[in-house]
C-alpha cells in the first residue's frame, strides 16, 4: 500500500522573534532529526511512498531537502503563487538561503507535484493550504504524520498546530520540538 509522509513544522525563528521557537542554531540538528524520521520509508525498504509539505523556510525546506537525499520524492503545495509565497513565508532571515533553497526545490520539482492554489494573500490561505495537503496525502495513500511543532498554538491559522489537529493519523504520528534537539555544551 502506498504510503505518504505528512509534514508540518515551524518556521526558522526571523530576527527579533519574542518567543523564540526554531532558532536557526538548531537548523542541523532539525536535519538529523529528520533524516531519522524519514529513514524508514526510504526506497528499498518500503516501495510506493511520497512526501507532502508546503516550502516555507525552516521545516518544510529542511523536509523536501531530507526526502531527496533519502531518494523520496516530494509534493509541494503552495497557498500562493511562488513569488508571493516567497515574499510572505521565505525571505526575511538576513543571511541565509532559504530563498535560493526554495527555487532550487520548486524548480527540480516535477510539475505534477506542484501545486499553486493562488489564494488571495491572507492568514486564512494557510488553514486552506493544509486543508489541500492533508487531502493530497491522503489521496496518495496511508498518511505518515511527521511534525517539528513545539506543542503551542501558533502565530495564526494554517500553522503546525493546524495540521496536526487535522491530521488525526491513523498511525503513530512522529512529533518532536525544536527544543528537544538542543543538546548541553
Amino acid at each position: 500500500m502506498p504510503t505518504s509522509i505528512l509534514f508540518t513544522g515551524h518556521m526558522i525563528d526571523k530576527p527579533g522573534r519574542q518567543k523564540p521557537r526554531f532558532p536557526a542554531e538548531l537548523e542541523a540538528a532539525v536535519v538529523e532529526r529528520l533524516a531519522a524520521a524519514i529513514a524508514p520509508y526510504a526506497p528499498g525498504k518500503m516501495a510506493f511512498v511520497q512526501g507532502f509539505a508546503s516550502c516555507a523556510q525552516g521545516g518544510d525546506i529542511l523536509f523536501h531537502e531530507q526526502c531527496r537525499v533519502a531518494s523520496i520524492a516530494t509534493t509541494i503545495v503552495l497557498p500562493f503563487p511562488p513569488e508571493v509565497f516567497l515574499k510572505k513565508s521565505v525571505g526575511g532571515v538576513p543571511g541565509s538561503d532559504w530563498e535560493r533553497r526554495f527555487w532550487h526545490l520548486w524548480n527540480t520539482t516535477p510539475e505534477e507535484q506542484r501545486e499553486t492554489m493562488n489564494l488571495p494573500p491572507s492568514d486564512d490561505a494557510y488553514g486552506a493550504c493544509n486543508i489541500r495537503l492533508l487531502a493530497r496525502a491522503r489521496e496518495y495513500g496511508a498518511v505518515h504524520l511527521i511534525a517539528l511543532w513545539d506543542g503551542r498554538h501558533g502565530d495564526g491559522p494554517g500553522g503546525a498546530a493546524d495540521l496536526v489537529a487535522r491530521a488525526g493519523a491513523a498511525d503513530e504520528p512522529d512529533i518532536f520540538s525544536p527544543w528537544s534537539l538542543m543538546t548541553d555544551p
